[in-house]
């Protein structure tokens, strides 16, 4: 046989090993905490206290979870005796710990916790409660709000990048805007930082999850929040379910709290190092600060793998197809 249908064959050998890799991933887990012990040293806590002195997100003991207060004002800015300063002094707070690996734009992965919301303020400020995901913390930057981006000064402010993550917006009537879910994606585009990818009204698989005026996600109840980003499609998915085995789909006023993001451009790209709760701040634009409380627990990461099994079909396939280019050259 000539050397050309002898790279076909090798080609066909090799392209059917492939498709048993991939036909055949499975879940890695990489973190799954519960918080019934102290999780220190392992998480860690960045960032400010309470009017009672303590961490914003904090290991409770008695409940074996993750307390959580949400507060715009915490804070966002600095005041001299002159007024604002510009840039803004921004200093969100999180609570977090190294993922032990490092995921990017290239892997497909998915995340999840249990939320209980205790409460949260009526207020038209865009404010989020509740994130939580995964970040590429050294790269980040300060303001995942990007509330002094106008300045332009991104040697003291630099818009957030280098993330995958749950939001909880819990603006009331604003605009036309009222409380929603959304996953969001930052990557960075050119050397640039703070690039955001969400929905769009124009894509089909886009969901609106606004709850409507005067509604907001259940308080004093188990929601269960999943995000998974897939590498083949670039999207990154968010849905809350009423249940532990995620079958039930959360509706609030007869709106499922389920989100898909426009597929992220291929030349944009995030790094993620760590999983984290986050306290976001931004500035307050005339309305009532916004704040809440609540609590995470049943925290997981996994990433999508090939089976071992899959990898020896994998070598197997390969050694195959370059005997039978030695032997059929």
């Amino acid at each position: 046989m000539n050397n050309r249908y002898a790279q076909a064959a090798a080609g066909c050998l090799v392209l059917i090993a492939l498709t048993a890799a991939a036909d055949a991933a499975a879940w890695q887990t990489i973190v799954d905490e519960h918080f019934a012990a102290d999780p220190s040293p392992a998480w860690s806590y960045t960032g400010r206290q309470n009017a009672a002195s303590q961490d914003l997100i904090r290991w409770d003991s008695v409940a074996g979870n993750l307390a959580a207060e949400w507060d715009q004002s915490n804070h966002y800015a600095d005041w001299s005796g002159a007024g604002f300063l510009d840039p803004y002094q921004i200093v969100p707070s999180h609570y977090s710990r190294a993922l032990g690996v490092t995921l990017s734009d290239a892997d497909s992965f998915r995340f999840g916790a249990r939320l209980r919301i205790n409460s949260v303020a009526n207020t038209t400020e865009f404010y989020q409660a509740a994130c939580f995901g995964l970040y590429g913390l050294a790269d980040m930057g300060p303001d995942r709000c990007m509330s002094d981006n106008f300045s332009g000064n991104t040697t003291i402010v630099k818009d957030g990048s280098d993330f995958v993550e749950f939001d909880y917006f819990i603006q009331n009537d604003s605009f036309g805007w009222n409380p929603m879910t959304q996953a969001t994606i930052g990557a960075h585009i050119a050397g640039l930082d703070g690039d955001y990818t969400v929905g769009s009204g124009g894509d089909p698989l886009w969901h609106n999850t606004d709850m409507g005026a005067g509604h907001w996600l259940p308080a004093g109840t188990d929601l269960y929040v999943e995000v998974a980003y897939d590498a083949a499609t670039r999207r990154a998915n968010s849905t809350i379910y009423a249940d532990p085995g995620l079958t039930e789909v959360l509706s609030v006023n007869g709106v499922g709290q389920y989100y898909s993001t426009a597929p992220l451009p291929v030349d944009k790209h995030f790094t993620l190092t760590d999983v984290a709760f986050w306290n976001y701040v931004g500035a307050n634009w005339g309305g009532a600060n916004g704040q809440g409380s609540g609590a995470f627990d049943d925290l997981y990461v996994t990433k999508l793998v090939p089976e071992p099994a899959s990898a020896m079909v994998l070598i197997a396939g390969l050694l195959a197809a370059c005997r039978a280019r030695r032997r059929l050259a």
